[in-house]
């Protein structure tokens, strides 16, 4: 059931620079990683961290889903 307080939060664009997102907080999470053009399910599932690989394979944006 989605509580109406949970959101996505964009890493790469609502915490600020001086804050490093550093793969030892990433560790114990679930993780999923999204190649270039890739169809995705759209459930939510709070603590998740989504990586967006761009056409070069480089990470272009990571997205933590949370509720408050």
């Amino acid at each position: 059931m989605q509580n109406n307080n949970c959101r996505q939060l964009d890493v790469t664009r609502e915490i600020p620079r001086s804050v490093p997102l550093t793969l030892r907080e990433l560790t114990g999470r679930r993780i999923r990683v999204v190649p270039f053009g890739a169809l995705i399910t759209q459930e939510f599932i709070a603590g998740r961290v989504t990586i967006y690989l761009n056409q070069q394979n480089l990470v272009r944006n990571v997205v933590v889903e949370t509720c408050d």
